[in-house]
């Protein structure tokens, strides 16, 4: 087998089978996270909530950071909630670290509530005790 002029024409329809088969396949796992992300469909992008909150955990992780707390109600009922922001680089060009926010800090957390009622959200941003407030970051 010098050259592809002496291979038989039904082993080159085979290779030529086999390469389209494996660029499909390569194109299709590339796809497959962008099928899965959800967006922020799930939050009214029109409302805003702010809650006087305490930290319980803060996770500095992709595709999404995601922060955890508990809100006291005026009966003194905690409701643990949780929400969700970018990820980290666009919260590192904002000023974030992962140390930014630690369990037991209070805080007051705005952001846009789930259309379901579910105690979950989209952070908008986070004011510090101090007053300070945590943006998020844009692209």
């Amino acid at each position: 087998m010098g050259s592809r002029d002496t291979l038989p024409k039904g082993m080159e329809l085979c290779m030529k089978t086999k390469v389209a088969i494996v660029i499909s396949l390569i194109l299709l796992a590339m796809g497959v996270p962008a099928f899965a992300h959800h967006g922020n469909a799930e939050f009214d992008l029109t409302q805003s909530l702010s809650l006087k909150a305490t930290i319980e955990d803060f996770i500095w992780s992709n595709p999404h950071s995601e922060i955890f707390f508990d809100v006291k109600d005026a009966d003194g009922k905690v409701t643990r909630w949780g929400c969700e922001a970018v990820q980290p680089a666009l919260l590192r060009r904002a000023g974030w670290t992962k140390d930014s926010l630690k369990p037991g800090d209070q805080v007051t957390i705005v952001l846009h509530p789930a259309k379901n009622g579910k105690p979950i959200g989209y952070l908008q941003k986070v004011v510090l005790a101090n007053g300070d407030e945590l943006k998020l970051g844009s692209l």
